[in-house]
């Protein structure tokens, strides 16, 4: 004796009637022959809910597509552009000697710099100290964190949309698997035809599909594209750390260079002034006039009458 098909021996082990068994096992067996038509068959067997959730779950899968490749395309733009500036920056002199226009269409690179250089301007030229340097250094220091800050948002953009596509994929279809078995078994009865069982079905297979097809890309997209956001996150911290290296360096320069160029001045300020003329003698004094000598008659006392 040969055993069962599969549909049939399924249908056994389910404690119902045996009209309710034939009709499982009807319903499998349709649902496995129709597996060739394709998902349109599948799409116009559910009910409203079902194209409805069904239809959402397909807006999601277009949407996650589209962010993983404009994201993709953007994290590789800003990298080259990185790069190419950082290459520029190489050949500069000066940092603090840059100007930069205060737009938005500055690579992150370029917009470190740009933060750092407004800084200095509001100390450019009054350093002649290390307390100076220190004072700058905060205020530029300060004004890269602010710019870090700003451009990790930048970089950020668009992976909360993947992040919640790849946790809520999942959910929809288990809405649209848990609506489907809900069908199905409200419309299980002994009279329940196979037309009346199809749609519930039909729902729960097409939304699960399509609730895993919305993952399962969106979970390696996101997954790939979170690493490459912690690379470049990581490249740049250690470019705003150099960055602030050498414009400390480039103060102590210019406190060095302000010291001499006092010094010089003064030297030459110095050697400008006019010679102190020679000490004025004093006038000759006239010798005082002698005493008068008394005559040689005077009377014994005269001289203390005078």
């Amino acid at each position: 004796m040969t055993a069962a098909p599969f549909p049939f021996r399924l249908a056994l082990t389910v404690p119902y009637s045996l009209e309710t068994q034939v009709m499982f096992s009807h319903l499998l067996t349709l649902q496995l022959a129709a597996s060739d038509r394709g998902a349109a068959w599948f799409y116009e067997q559910m009910d409203a809910p079902g194209r409805a959730i069904a239809a959402v779950l397909l807006i999601c899968s277009f949407i996650g597509w589209g962010a993983m490749f404009q994201k993709w395309g953007d994290v590789q733009e800003i990298r080259r552009r990185n790069h190419a500036f950082e290459a520029r920056l190489r050949n500069e002199t000066a940092v603090t000697a840059l100007n930069f226009p205060r737009s938005a269409g500055l690579a992150p690179y370029e917009f470190l710099v740009a933060e750092a250089t407004t800084a200095y301007q509001r100390h450019k030229g009054k350093m002649t100290s290390r307390q100076d340097i220190a004072l700058c250094m905060g205020h530029v220091e300060n004004a890269i964190q602010r710019g870090i800050a700003r451009t990790l948002v930048r970089y950020e953009e668009k992976m909360v949309l993947l992040s919640s596509l790849v946790s809520g994929g999942p959910f929809l279809g288990l809405l649209g698997t848990v609506w489907g078995i809900m069908i199905t078994f409200g419309a299980l009865t002994e009279k329940a035809t196979i037309s009346m069982l199809a749609p519930g079905v039909s729902g729960a297979l097409v939304t699960t599909t399509l609730g895993l097809l919305v993952a399962i890309p969106a979970t390696f997209g996101y997954n790939y594209l979170l690493t490459q956001v912690k690379i470049m996150t990581t490249e740049l911290e250690n470019y705003a750390s150099s960055l602030a290296d050498r414009v400390e360096l480039e103060l102590e320069a210019e406190v060095r260079q302000n010291l001499e160029s006092r010094a010089t001045q003064a030297a030459v300020v110095a050697q400008a002034a006019p010679t102190p003329s020679a000490a004025i003698r004093p006038a000759p004094v006239a010798p005082a006039a002698p005493a008068p000598q008394p005559p040689d008659d005077a009377i014994p006392g005269w001289e203390e009458a005078r």
